[in-house]
């Protein structure tokens, strides 16, 4: 009786979450909306976060409240983790994080994977009895600490709302921020002829008609609106996978993850729930219609210049025992101009010379020098060899819809990516030529205005644009033949240690300009968050102060030639 007694009241607290009756809104969860400050309104957004959070009494006040939340209404929250400082560096920080994917039903909507996730962090505390280090909730209330941070599909709005738990020093507080159609307002003025005086993230302007914050911090990752993940393409470096699962040392687990560390999802699966959520954003005709009436420059931005960053490595554990390791070819060129050619193969012992000749040390630089560092012996680069950032999956994946809509056709976007075409990422010869589409919103005679203004222009890389264009045997095949043997000239050149050096000084210049583009300009943080995450090792004869920036090299100061394969000091 006792045990049928506790089953009915289960199932009826259940069902009084998923139809609480109407409140009196002191009685409700209140959410905050980022820009009024104001408690949004009943019937705000038609999400089910919001759906449920607004059934409920009180708000949960941290993540594991929320997916206790989430799990006590019947839905599914399937948890990915990675290791912040890098898959060899558990302590002495115990830095990780969650993103969990929800899926299920809620109020009457059916909830895929791609259509809600939340992220969520450890730190290691330390039990003085024990003296040992455990995986803990960083979930600490103390003001503005960040405990949870999601993004939930709008049916309504067919776009993402962003959402976020911050602590406020007695609790927590959850805030909107934004929805995808912000992003896209946030970064008007990415990679275009801005006024100076106005920031590159700009907010919508105050009274006075000045520039304010942006509208969302979450704009400084999330470029295109969506779900990321940066690691992407396998091996997902630092990510947990069954085969391979992340060491957590000797740190003891809290309580509250037990069950989650049991439950852990393959990086690879999850990878593909974001890849859905990207899709399904970029299949969304209100989105497509939001980005239809920006600006020509801003909807043809992705295909010039960069707007998100992916990450890719060699596929097999730098410490494993394969003599070769293979080098993303995204790294010397764009993927789609290398057609089936996936990789670059060098041989492991010439590209470990390079590392050690430029004194490559890959260390939780937060915690102490080196050798005081809890690491493992002789670890010079990251679980994954050659990581190296390449064009996004979104900013591919917005260029092919491009084409599909009509607005370019493939000819068009393969005449501007073969532009500087061994600068895959961060050319200024490729991106500053964005400046020269005409400015307003797509008109029938764009093309022919943008053709004169790159016949107007004395920019070498003008020049060689309009001659793609003006050329019909320049077609994708052809540009992708000419990738091809640029390809082949590096592979060969491959062979020698001088030239693996080179190309790892490429490598640090293509790490180095992430962080000093654009992009990593948001005033709220950067998309590789340094200080959070450690991706890269240093390279100590690169450039002085390697502890504070932890990359190495100078952006463009060199240069793959891609008539010799080799590279070269820009002059």
């Amino acid at each position: 009786m006792k045990l049928l007694l506790a089953t009915l009241l289960l199932a009826a607290a259940t069902a009084q979450a998923q139809n609480a009756p109407d409140k009196l809104p002191g009685e409700r969860c209140q959410i905050q909306n980022n820009t009024s400050g104001n408690v949004l309104p009943p019937d705000a957004h038609d999400d089910a976060l919001f759906k449920l959070l607004s059934a409920q009494p009180r708000c949960p006040g941290n993540a594991l409240q929320f997916r206790a939340l989430v799990l006590a209404n019947a839905m599914s929250s399937r948890p990915a983790m990675v290791a912040n400082r890098g898959f060899h560096n558990p302590l002495p920080q115990g830095s990780f994080s969650f993103f969990e994917s929800i899926d299920g039903s809620y109020a009457g909507q059916k909830l895929v994977p791609g259509d809600w996730f939340y992220g969520h962090f450890t730190a290691a505390s330390i039990d003085n009895t024990a003296l040992t280090s455990i995986l803990s909730p960083q979930q600490a209330a103390t003001p503005d600490n960040l405990l949870l941070e999601t993004l939930v599909w709008d049916p309504r709005k067919q776009m993402y709302n962003f959402y976020e738990i911050r602590g406020t020093g007695q609790g927590g507080q959850w805030f909107y921020r934004g929805d995808s159609a912000d992003i896209q307002a946030d970064i008007v003025n990415l990679w275009r002829a801005y006024d100076p005086s106005q920031s590159i993230f700009m907010g919508a302007p105050d009274s006075s008609g000045k520039a304010t914050l942006p509208r969302l911090r979450c704009s400084g990752c999330h470029t295109n609106g969506g779900p990321i993940m940066k690691e992407l393409a396998f091996p997902h470096d630092s990510w947990w996978r069954p085969e391979r699962p992340l060491p957590l040392g000797a740190m003891r687990i809290a309580p509250e993850y037990e069950t989650i560390l049991k439950n852990l999802v393959s990086s690879q699966e999850f990878s593909g729930w974001i890849k859905a959520g990207n899709d399904k954003l970029a299949s969304s005709p209100a989105y497509m219609k939001q980005r239809s009436a920006l600006s020509l420059q801003e909807q043809l931005r992705p295909i010039f210049c960069e707007q998100e960053v992916n990450l890719d490595s060699d596929l097999l554990p730098f410490g494993g025992p394969a003599p070769i390791i293979k080098a993303p070819v995204g790294a010397f060129v764009d993927q789609r101009l290398a057609g089936d050619i996936r990789y670059i193969e060098i041989d492991k012992a010439l590209y470990t010379n390079s590392l050690n000749l430029f004194q490559a040390q890959f260390f939780d630089y937060q915690s102490g020098n080196f050798q005081n560092s809890v690491q493992p012996i002789n670890q010079i680069d990251a679980d994954h060899a050659f990581e190296t950032p390449v064009k996004s999956h979104t900013d591919m994946l917005l260029a092919q819809k491009m084409v599909a809509s009509g607005l370019i056709d493939e000819k068009f976007l393969y005449d501007v990516i073969a532009i500087d075409p061994t600068r895959p990422m961060f050319s200024p010869q490729r991106c500053g030529l964005l400046q020269l589409v005409p400015g307003g919103g797509p008109t029938a005679g764009w093309r022919n205005q943008f053709a004169q203004a790159l016949a107007n222009s004395d920019k070498p890389a003008a020049k060689a644009l309009l001659a793609n264009i003006n050329d019909a045997a320049r077609t994708p095949q052809w540009h992708r033949d000419q990738t091809r043997q640029i390809l082949t000239r590096v592979q060969s050149l491959a062979k020698l240690q001088l030239s693996v050096n080179g190309y790892v000084r490429l490598l640090a210049g293509r790490r180095i300009a992430v962080y000093q583009a654009q992009v990593s300009q948001h005033p709220q943080g950067q998309i590789f968050e340094p200080g959070f995450r450690l991706i890269f090792p240093t390279m100590q004869l690169f450039q002085k102060n390697q502890q504070q920036i932890a990359y190495g090299g100078v952006p463009d100061q060199y240069w793959l030639n891609p008539v010799t394969g080799a590279v070269e000091l820009v002059q």
